[in-house]
């Protein structure tokens, strides 16, 4: 005899349905705002390459490598045999010439075998130039290897991670860095291409559920905080982003100062800040929640309290653990920097400490601890206070 349903279970029946079709009607709502409102936006990339930048437009080809000589006319120098891979000449063998860093073996070294880059400049009478090392084939495999691991350990999970990855890139690659090249505002567009990148990338990476609604809430809410705490961050420390006079200024940044189009050297030093904050964010908005949600789950009686605390007490491990491989992870990318000012600056620490890149380095680091620190008492209280409410039809 099958057992009638109470009135009690029917009224939970309907008002779970009730929530479900509300959540699916505002889900839908949400997906087409960010996917229109992404396209409108990336559309606005005013980037368009000049005519008169391509009339006399150099030829980049790729080469192998068949035989690496010693120049005799120069202590750093090297005659290279290679053969052409692409271009009108494809398969033909020629001459270049190409220097190196004098005493660096690794400057120096040229495997036979290997693929290099050479240009041809119609202004020097198409003569073929020694460019670089083609170092494409090597990300590929990288890529490859990452993409492999990631589908036999994450699985379905991991795959969608790395659409996620695809689609940040994208958002970097077609919004925010032609925008940056053409002379928009680089931290407005920063910040633009940061809110784009966490409202589509979050959801493609975890699925659209309720966890991942809460997740971004907090994600978003920690990232209008990290916007004045970026501004604030570099008004203290007085960091520019312009290496100015220094022994050891930045080649790269310092070309940043003859593009074409004007680019705000601090708008793109706090921009960078508030990207780089994203990625820390969202594995801790994401991990909070569904560390509250699960213990929830294991006793729903709890009350507010008991569930903030015991939430809490793992964000404490997450903060132990990523405080230290963040400024580990800066410093090993300031590590050159940090190398040539104490090898140029005879000055006292403090003096040293206070060269602008090392500034911006520790101004960095600062800037994704304290967003670190920031993420996980705001997701876990938003956490506490909606997932009781989302779950109480389930009970």
């Amino acid at each position: 005899m099958s057992r009638v349903p109470s009135f009690k279970n029917i009224k939970k029946i309907a008002v779970r349905q009730r929530l479900e079709r509300r959540h699916f009607i505002y889900g839908s709502v949400l997906v087409v705002i960010i996917a229109a409102g992404s396209v409108f936006l990336i559309h606005l990339g005013p980037y368009k390459p000049s005519l008169a930048a391509n009339a006399h437009q150099v030829e980049y080809v790729r080469a192998k490598i068949l035989g690496v000589m010693d120049d005799p006319s120069t202590s750093a120098g090297q005659v290279v045999q290679v053969k052409l891979l692409d271009g009108q000449k494809k398969g033909q063998k020629i001459i270049v010439d190409r220097t190196y860093l004098l005493g660096d073996t690794n400057s120096k070294r040229l495997p036979v075998g290997s693929q290099v880059l050479l240009t041809i400049d119609p202004k020097n009478g198409n003569q073929y130039s020694y460019l670089d090392r083609y170092r494409i084939p090597g990300a590929l495999t990288l890529f490859l290897v990452l993409l492999a691991l990631v589908l036999v350990i994450g699985r379905w999970r991991g795959f969608m991670s790395m659409v996620g990855l695809i689609l940040s890139i994208g958002v970097l690659s077609i919004f925010i860095l032609p925008r940056i090249i053409a002379g928009q505002a680089a931290f407005a567009t920063c910040i633009e291409g940061a809110f784009i990148i966490a409202t589509t990338t979050i959801y493609v990476a975890h699925g659209f559920n309720k966890r991942t609604t809460i997740a971004l809430a907090s994600t978003l809410l920690t990232l209008v905080l990290i916007v004045g705490l970026v501004v604030t961050i570099v008004y203290m420390t007085g960091v520019s982003g312009n290496p100015g006079d220094a022994v050891n200024a930045d080649e790269q940044t310092t070309y940043i100062q003859y593009a074409p189009h004007h680019i705000d050297l601090g708008g793109l030093l706090m921009g960078g800040m508030v990207i780089a904050s994203l990625g820390v964010l969202e594995d801790i908005t994401t991990s909070q929640v569904a560390a509250v949600a699960e213990i929830y789950k294991a006793n729903p009686k709890q009350t507010y309290s008991q569930l903030y605390h015991r939430g809490i007490s793992v964000g404490h491990e997450h903060i132990a653990a990523l405080i230290n491989t963040l400024v580990l992870v800066y410093f090993g990318v300031a590590l050159p920097t940090i190398v040539l000012t104490v090898l140029y600056n005879s000055g006292p620490l403090l003096v040293m400490l206070n060269n602008e890149p090392i500034m911006e380095a520790i101004a960095r680091a600062g800037a994704t601890s304290i967003s670190l620190l920031l993420a996980v008492p705001l997701s876990t209280a938003l956490a506490v206070y909606m997932v009781p409410k989302w779950s109480i039809v389930d009970r």
